[in-house]
């Protein structure tokens, strides 16, 4: 059994983010316009961000 909470599956981490209320709108917009929860869309940019090559050392 997992020793994380029920709503978090196996291959996710939870993650308490503290951010700027500004850049939190207008990331709910983002989601909502993509219909994505806000989580996802911060996953989604993530993600795009990591496949660029400008993290590259």
């Amino acid at each position: 059994m997992s020793k994380k909470d029920a709503y978090t599956r196996d291959e996710d981490s939870r993650f308490t983010l503290r951010i700027n209320t500004e850049i939190l709108e207008a990331i709910k917009e983002e989601a909502q316009k993509n219909k994505r929860s806000t989580g996802k869309q911060i996953e989604f940019i993530l993600e795009n961000w990591l496949s660029q090559d400008t993290h590259s050392k």
